[in-house]
Order: C-alpha cells, then structure tokens, then sequence
C-alpha cells in the first residue's frame, strides 16, 4: 500500500486558504497513492484563536467535501485532525474515510498537549482506535501522544502494524519526535506514518521531518522543514519478517528486574 503523506505548511488561523491549499495538494498525492494523509489541525494552522467559530461537525460542508474527495478518487482519506464539535465539547479528532467515502472510524487524541491551549480548550478522547484498512489493522496516536508508549503497545496488542500521526509537532523539540517515533516503531514491531506540518505561529515554528518508519527504525525519506508530499510504502510481506523485533522488547513482562 502506497501511502502519500502530506508535509503541508499551514497559514495559522486562516481557515478558508488552509482548506483551499489542502485540497490541491490532496489532489496531487491522491493521482499516485492508495491512501493520503494530511497532519494535524491543519485547518486552523494549530492557532486556537477563536476556536469555537473554527469546529467541524459531523455533516458539514467539510465533512461531505472530504468523504466525496475519498469515493472520487478510490482512495483511504486520512484528513489528519479537525477541531471537532460533539455537544458542548470540542476535540481533537482524526478520521478514517475509506473508498467508498464513509467514515470508517475515528480517533480523539487522548493525550493533550498541557503546555498550550489545546488543554484548556479542548476535551480529551476516551478510547484508542482499530480499524481494517485495505487488510491492515491500523491505529492512530496524535503530535503529543507518541510521549506515551503504554498506548502503543496496546494496539499492537490489539493486531495492529501501521499506526497514523498527524502532527503539529514544534521544531525546538524535533529531537525528541525523531527519537519517539522511531522507539515506537522498533520496540512493537510496527510501521509508524508520522505526518508534521510546518509554518509558523507567532515565534513558535512547526518542525516538519516527517517520517515513514518500518519496525526496524528506518525512514524511508529523511524530511526537512519544506512543505513537502512524501510516500511511503507498507510492505506486507516484508513486516511479517520485522514483527519478531517485537520479541526482543517485551516492555511489559512482569519479571523484568529493570524497573
């Protein structure tokens, strides 16, 4: 499965440009990918300025938008994260959207990052994601939750070997997203699809580097802070000789004398 991962630089706050420039570059990677997958709050450009007039809900314009863009070109959308309204609480969410443009599942970061806005506003998810995508169970984890390798393991635990970031990920601390990703990647024995975004906000600037990691550790690009279109591709075959990395680190064995 050929995946096409959009490294996209978002305008902060400008909603309607963010939405117009996501498209054209999801129509460039959507000629020559299976699935495409776009990174984290890239409608807002991760500005939480006047969030509540910035949320989606479900059956929106956008919302309908994005699932006739999957079903037109035969492909598995993954439109990162929105600012997703549900009641009176918004959250950080990312969706599955298959072939046939339906929601196929989706995901509300559990984890959110306490530093920023994101934590004051925004409410945190309650459950992970599994989902069967073209014969591969996948999951997902957003930007902050690769912190937390618990969750990780779990879906591994659960059968899944390709797991989505979409990322808003800063550029002060880009040494810790490409140590995280690749620790998650190698200790389960799974593919890590890390999607950052770039641009700026005030001082903070958004890192980029993203990453298509295979259980051994390895990308198989080494991204920059451009805005990019990068591939990667899932080797079924080839994981199946990788899973047994995961052998080697049982983080949760119980009689492990480290602690």
């Amino acid at each position: 499965m050929k995946i096409g991962m959009i490294q996209m630089e978002a305008a902060a706050g400008n909603v309607e440009y963010n939405i117009s420039h996501g498209f054209k570059l999801m129509e460039e990677a959507a000629s020559s990918s299976d699935m495409v997958v776009l990174p984290e709050l890239w409608t807002i450009g991760y500005n939480f300025h006047d969030l509540e007039t910035k949320t989606v809900q479900i059956g929106d314009s956008l919302i309908e938008r994005l699932c006739n863009f999957a079903k037109f070109h035969q492909i598995t959308l993954i439109p990162g994260t929105l600012p997703m309204k549900k009641g009176k609480h918004i959250y950080n969410t990312g969706f599955i959207i298959n072939k046939k443009g339906e929601i196929q599942a989706s995901y509300s970061k559990r984890h959110l990052f306490h530093e920023y806005l994101e934590y004051e506003l925004m409410k945190s998810g309650t459950r992970l994601m599994v989902t069967e995508i073209d014969g591969i169970q996948c999951g997902m984890g957003i930007c902050f939750e690769l912190y937390f390798h618990k969750m990780f393991r779990k879906m591994s635990n659960k059968g899944v070997t390709l797991v989505i970031v979409p990322a808003a990920w800063p550029a002060n601390h880009i040494a810790h997203w490409n140590v995280l990703a690749k620790a998650r990647a190698i200790e389960n024995g799974i593919y890590v699809c890390a999607v950052n975004m770039v641009g700026k906000y005030k001082d903070a600037v958004v890192g980029g580097h993203s990453m298509f990691i295979n259980p051994e550790g390895y990308s198989s690009f080494e991204g920059d802070m451009k805005e990019h279109i990068y591939y990667g591709e899932y080797e079924a075959s080839r994981y199946k000789e990788l899973a047994t990395t995961r052998n080697v680190i049982c983080l949760d064995k119980p009689d492990w004398g480290i602690r």
